[in-house]
């Protein structure tokens, strides 16, 4: 879940406070949104120095060891276990709430879920660690790596979008009682979509029909409802003409980038290694070469893995990075694969710029070449023309080859579909000549115009026989005004001819011109409508651009496609009110307020209470022992030979990370006081 997708759904209550923190202030009074603060380095950056401690160490233990998945209290302290108490971890994240960092979510019986979301999880990692990405890539860039697909053919989700959309353009895509596409159409579609199953097997990717649709129909069926490029209504998936229209607009490079957000939110591993693994590839761009080694080495160096990997492990972690992430991507056409023949090791990177989600294509990115229709009526179509161009070629001329240059085929069953889609010779002539690089052979627009004269000029129509009982009635009926535009044609003295759409808009004139007509049920009614429908399914796209005054959507509905969400947390409930001191001190008020005010020597059994105290509110002591000031988070009081003892983690001078654990004698230290971090932790 991103940013975008909080602010779709957060409260109104809830974006007020938020907006009233006052660190914010300096920007919002510029204008700037708070989604935009959020996913800004520089403003996070000032934000982070402006963080007390228990906030920072927090905010680090969830960008280390928890990333953007959700987690409940008791992950967070074991990700933040060290020199922190309970309390000063519950502190903490309630700042990082207060700020929009993190965010609250209900279950169902009123525990908490936090989130960090996925697009504040790369803004941070960029400010916590900006050397992350320095000096990666390297190697793999030398002339002795040789380029070798990793796998044949031009794998690109974008293009298998592109060819289901025609398909369902071609053919209808209609659905069985149970929802699912016929099995004819399953396996005509299969036939379109080159992606291989075996990158997709080990993601495990959970979604609905599963014991119909393979992995691979089911992740571009759900890309296609996702972006409302198909729209499942009347027991048929249709295309969604506007959505069609806008994807089209885009270069490859966009649409690529589009693509890889929505595959980013289905399938971003679990593991916070393996999101920072993402994320550190992510900011590769520029063609850089990288290889799972290489990334898995730079992790470890910032010490974003638990620990120094042995052999045997860091092969592991390598296996799990190539598996769940960049095998897929390559198959995806969102990398490209090397490999070097000598050692073996395989490099990957980029096929487009990642830039911006939401950015405008560059001038570079443009796709505005042209084709090349051939004397024998093949069109040979290089990568640059864009998809409004192919949509267009795909309705008027056969697809023979797909590939980097692909090969379409005007013939007079091409060109009749396209009559039937509402396109004329003189359209089609036209399109050719604008897109063609060296213009239409004189004998091709003459062929055209030939295949297309004759259509037409007969034509098969659905009607229907209106018949009167005499003459009289059917004079009378002439008479009315309000029957004339749906009569066709007068057969004979009593019979008339009518359209089979307009039987039941005349049924109702001639009701109330005082007839009782009989209106069974009349299959060519319906049947006439579906013929209409079928004869138009590929519709024309238009002609202008339209990414200037259209946007796609930037919040993708969390239910709209086939494949499951990773987790739940979308389908919770955003907590609107943010933590107080009281939800951290449930019992504040019941201790004496010198514990929290005075630095004093106390009776042992005061301090025995005080100590007992803090373990219960999982708080701070801090301690004055021999002149030097301690800050103790205690774990244990014991009772031994005739006192106690206190255990716990114990800072000392001005150490502000090291703990080590201390075992006191109750005697063995002098004045003391109790911490609550955030009532009267400003020492």
């Amino acid at each position: 879940m991103n940013y975008a997708q909080l602010l779709a759904r957060m409260p109104r209550e809830l974006k007020s406070r938020l907006e009233a923190e006052t660190v914010y202030a300096p920007w919002l009074g510029r204008g700037v949104s708070l989604g935009q603060l959020w996913t800004d380095p520089v403003v996070m950056e000032t934000v982070c120095n402006r963080l007390n401690r228990s906030e920072r160490t927090v905010l680090e233990a969830i960008v280390r060891r928890i990333g953007c998945e959700p987690f409940d209290d008791a992950e967070l302290e074991r990700a933040a276990a060290g020199p922190l108490s309970g309390a000063e971890v519950k502190m903490g994240l309630a700042g990082l709430l207060r700020k929009g960092i993190v965010f609250s979510f209900l279950k169902t019986w009123g525990e908490h879920l936090y989130l960090m979301p996925e697009d504040g999880f790369a803004c941070w990692q960029t400010v916590l660690f900006p050397d992350l990405p320095s000096g990666l890539g390297e190697a793999p860039g030398s002339a002795e790596w040789s380029l070798i697909p990793a796998f044949p053919g031009e794998p690109n989700l974008a293009h298998d979008l592109f060819h289901s959309l025609v398909f369902a353009a071609e053919q209808g895509l209609k659905l069985t009682k149970n929802g699912t596409l016929h099995k004819k159409q399953l396996q005509k579609l299969s036939e379109r979509v080159r992606l291989q199953e075996e990158a997709l097997e080990p993601l495990s990717l959970k979604y609905a029909y599963a014991d119909t649709y393979s992995p691979k129909i089911a992740l571009v069926l759900d890309m296609l409802l996702r972006l409302q490029l198909i729209i499942s209504e009347d027991e048929e998936l249709k295309l969604g003409v506007e959505a069609v229209d806008v994807f089209l607009d885009q270069p490859l490079v966009a649409q690529m980038r589009r693509l890889y957000g929505l595959w980013k939110t289905l399938a971003l591993p679990a593991a916070a290694w393996l999101q920072h693994a993402v994320l550190l590839l992510e900011r590769l761009n520029g063609g850089t070469w990288v290889t799972a080694e290489q990334l898995l080495e730079r992790l470890e160096a910032f010490g974003l893995l638990s620990r120094t990997l042995e052999s045997g492990e860091r092969a592991e972690r390598t296996r799990y990075l190539l598996r769940l992430w960049l095998e897929p991507l390559a198959a995806l056409g969102f990398l490209e694969q090397s490999s070097d023949p000598i050692c073996g090791h395989v490099a990957y990177r980029w096929t487009f710029s990642l830039g911006l989600r939401d950015e405008p294509a560059r001038e570079d990115e443009a796709e505005d070449g042209g084709f090349m229709v051939q004397p024998d009526f093949d069109i040979l179509v290089p990568p640059d023309v864009a998809g409004k161009v192919r949509w267009e070629l795909c309705c008027l001329a056969d697809l023979v080859a797909r590939d980097q240059v692909s090969v379409y085929k005007l013939s007079k069953e091409s060109v009749k579909r396209a009559l039937e889609n509402g396109r004329t010779a003189a359209e089609i002539c036209d399109f050719l000549e604008r897109h063609a690089l060296y213009g239409v052979p004189d004998h091709v627009r003459l062929s055209i115009g030939q295949w297309a004269k004759p259509y037409g000029k007969t034509v098969f129509t659905q009607a229907l026989l209106l018949r009167c009982a005499d003459g009289e009635t059917a004079r009378t009926i002439t008479k009315l005004s309000a029957a004339s535009p749906y009569v066709k044609e007068m057969l004979n003295e009593r019979d008339f001819l009518i359209g089979a759409a307009d039987a039941k808009p005349l049924a109702a004139v001639l009701e109330k011109a005082g007839f009782m007509p009989g209106l069974p049920a009349i299959p060519a009614v319906q049947a006439g409508t579906d013929r209409e429908t079928s004869s138009n399914r590929f519709p024309k796209l238009s002609a202008e651009r339209t990414a200037s005054v259209k946007k796609l959507f930037s919040i993708e509905p969390m239910d709209k496609g086939l494949i499951y969400s990773r987790n739940s947390v979308g389908f919770l409930r955003l907590q609107a009110r943010l933590p107080e001191a009281s939800d951290v001190y449930p019992s504040l008020q019941d201790i004496p307020s010198t514990w929290l005010r005075d630095y004093r020597n106390y009776h042992l059994s005061t301090r025995k209470e005080i100590v007992e105290k803090a373990i219960e509110m999982r708080s701070v002591l801090q301690i004055r022992k021999n002149g030097t000031d301690f800050r103790i988070v205690p774990r244990k009081v014991q009772e031994t030979r005739g006192t106690w003892c206190m255990t716990g983690l114990g800072l000392s001078g001005g150490a502000q990370d090291e703990a080590s654990e201390v075992r006191w004698l109750a005697e063995e230290w002098q004045e003391m006081r109790l911490i609550l971090p955030g009532i009267n932790d400003k020492y």
